[in-house]
This record gives C-alpha cells, structure tokens and sequence, in this order.
C-alpha cells in the first residue's frame, strides 16, 4: 500500500512544515505510513497535474492537503480524473449549516461541492469539508486546518482503510518530557529488537514535549506489543507523564481536578505561558486560583515578597528568588501548589552574566517547595516555550509524587 501526499501552500509566506507534520502524525496513528511527499504553490496548476499523473502511476491512496488561497479548481480537477461530476452532497451542506448556526456566521456552501460518489469526511472546524472518492485508486481531500486531522482521520478515513485492507490496528501513545536523545534511542532500539519490524514507532517532538506513537495491527501477538511497551517504560518512567494523546496542561488540569486542588503561578522569563496553557483547558476556573507576572525585581518584592537582599546578594535568577516566588503565592489560602518560574530567555545575559538559557523552576505546597536547575539551549522562543512545558511537567509530577498536602 503506497499512500501519497499532495499539499499546497502560500509561498508568500514562507514554508512551515507543521500541517504536513499534523497530517502524518495523523495517519502515522492509524498504522498509515504516508510514503511520498509534494509540498506546491497553490498557483501552480501545472505542477499539481504532472504530479498528480505521476502517483497514478505507483500510488493506491492519495490525500491532497487543500487551502481555500488555492487559486484553481482542485476538486473539479479531482471529479474529472475518477470521471465524476462535482455535485452538491447533501451531508456536506448539513454540516455547513450546522457550523454557521454554531458561529453565527453565514455562506460557505460551495465547499458542499463535491464529485459524485464520493464520501464527505466533516470537518466540524469549518465550512470547508473534506471527502474521499474511489476509482482505480483512492483519493482523499482534506482542509488544511490541523486541528481537524485527528478527528476526521480517527473517524472516517482510517476506518475507511481498515475496512479496505482487512487491517485493524491498535496503538498506544506515551506522552513524555524532557527524555535525551541518547535515552529515547535506547530505548526505542530494545523495544524494536522486541517488536521484530511488527510495530510501527512514531515520534513528534516540541520544546522536549514528546509523543510516542506505537501502532501495531491485529496480527501483532499481544506479549510482543506489551513487551516492547514495557522496554520503552522501564527505561524512561520517571519522564512519562501520561499514557493517553493529551498535552501536559490537560494533564495537570486532570490530576489538579481529581484531587481538587487549586494552582498558582507566578512567572517572570516564562511571561504567563504556564498559567495560559493551564487556562485554555475548558473548565480550568474550578483549578486555577491566580498567574502573576513578576518580570522585575519590583513586581517580585511588591507582589510576592521576594526580599530585597535576597535579589541583591543572588539575583533574580537564582534558586534563593524562584523559591520566595513560590512561597509568596502560598501565602493565599486559596493556593495548593505554587508554581515560579526566572531565567535569562535571550538573546543576551543580564548583568550577572549568567548564561542565556539558565533557569530555576520552584513547585510545592505547604509540605514543602522544590527547585529545579534547567540549562535550555536555543532561540528565545524556544527557551520560554520549554521551560513553559518544564513548569507544567514538574506540577504533574508534584503531584504524582503525593506531595500534597492533606
């Protein structure tokens, strides 16, 4: 099974990769391996349609990432090659009605146009729906819109596999932190020793959050996949935060909840990233007390009484600060956890000339308040953002530990 993969982008704006990446991550999940890979402008009709004749020549399965900046008639190019009229699916525009009577917005109804026979694919994110049609090979159009992939392959496309090839597959996703690369290659290499090519490892990395995708298919005997599983856990469980596809806040939102704790934050370098990543879980009012962004040495004296000789005698960025922040937020009687966060982000050092990419991370409670010195590498933005997913990761941890007080 040869799966290809045609995605159109706006080279106006310069090429990030990160949609292809969602949409392979997507399939990967689902035991699909997407083989070859075309990224074109979405002005370039001619290149699509060379390209397009040259997978029909080895490719069974071929999925078009579409945008609605394509400035040609993608979908009739599509009907016509599976000799197919594009016609209105009456599915497609129920979705779009549903989708504008959600947002309040109106219009939208030629993308309920699609070639006759095929099978919409919905995409409850927007009007611009998906579908898949079948000839001598199948096609599959998707809306470039990540945030859609997961439920509209999870859903209708890798079933729609599944049912054609006779293959079930079963997958299991670790979530993990921080795991050198030296430590995730030994890792997978025993658990792929184990597996003998019968289990599929996908990887996606992001400011040291980690995803780990093993995929097996029903042929796959069941002692294999749980032996490779445990190789992967043995080696790296002190940096596994979850067993289930959810980002570190939804898990800190979950223990928080179970526990029902409240949490605070007070953040200097990481500037609100935590608590913001905390707040975007729905429902995150019951859990979340309060964020305070301490930047300077004013904010952290007056707001969470850093003392002033310490800041002085230390620094802001120091052990001695991150751990006053952090007792200052549990001060109030509402906070359970405290989470502080100071470093230098870049892309120059202060005045102490610590180096860039130092960091101190406090979390604790009442029974107790721990520091953790992190040494980041990378842009600025990169340093904030995984030192934002430190910060979350330890609060996980905090509590997994059962230090929490009763």
């Amino acid at each position: 099974m040869k799966t290809a993969l045609i995605s159109f982008r706006n080279t106006d704006l310069g090429y990030d990769s990160a949609a292809e990446q969602a949409l392979v991550w997507a399939f990967n999940a689902g035991g699909i391996h997407i083989d070859d890979i075309t990224v074109l402008s979405v002005q370039d009709d001619l290149g699509f349609s060379k390209r397009f004749a040259e997978l029909e020549t080895f490719a069974e399965n071929i999925v078009i990432l579409c945008s609605e900046e394509v400035t040609f008639d993608v979908k009739g190019f599509v009907a016509k090659k599976l000799g197919a009229e594009l016609t209105e699916n009456k599915n497609a525009r129920r979705f779009i009605e549903e989708y504008n009577e959600k947002t309040g917005k109106t219009g939208g109804y030629e993308y309920a146009l699609l070639p006759e026979g095929s099978t919409v694919i919905p995409n409850f994110n927007g009007v611009f729906q998906g579908f898949l049609a079948v000839g001598d090979y199948t096609v599959t159009l998707l809306p470039n819109e990540p945030q859609a992939f997961g439920a509209m392959c999870c859903n209708y496309i890798l079933p729609y596999f599944e049912k054609k090839y006779k293959i079930r597959y079963d997958k299991l996703t670790l979530r993990m932190f921080g795991v050198k690369g030296a430590e995730l290659e030994t890792a997978l290499n025993e658990a792929k020793k184990i597996a003998k090519k019968k289990i599929s490892f996908n990887i996606e990395q992001k400011f040291s959050d980690i995803r780990l995708n093993m995929v097996y298919d029903n042929t796959t005997p069941k002692m294999i996949a749980d032996e490779a599983v445990r190789a992967v856990v043995s080696r790296l469980k002190e940096r596994i935060y979850t067993e289930e596809d959810e980002p570190l806040e939804k898990c800190l939102f979950d223990l928080l909840s179970l526990h029902r704790k409240k949490i605070s934050f007070a953040e200097s370098f990481t500037a609100g990233r935590a608590a913001a990543a905390l707040i975007s879980v729905p429902g995150a009012s019951a859990v979340v007390n309060e964020g305070i962004t301490a930047y300077s040495n004013h904010a952290k004296m007056r707001r969470l009484g850093v003392k002033a000789e310490t800041l002085e005698k230390y620094g802001a960025v120091s052990s001695q600060t991150a751990y006053e922040m952090a007792a200052g937020l549990l001060e109030d009687g509402e906070t359970d956890i405290a989470v502080a966060t100071t470093g230098i982000a870049g892309p120059k050092s202060d005045d102490t000339k610590k180096p860039v990419g130092l960091a101190f991370i406090a979390v604790g409670g009442r029974n107790g308040i721990h520091i953790h010195k992190l040494n980041f590498t990378g842009s600025r933005e990169e340093i904030t953002q995984t030192a934002k997913n430190a910060a979350l990761f330890y609060a996980v941890a905090y509590i997994r530990e059962g230090n929490l007080a009763t």
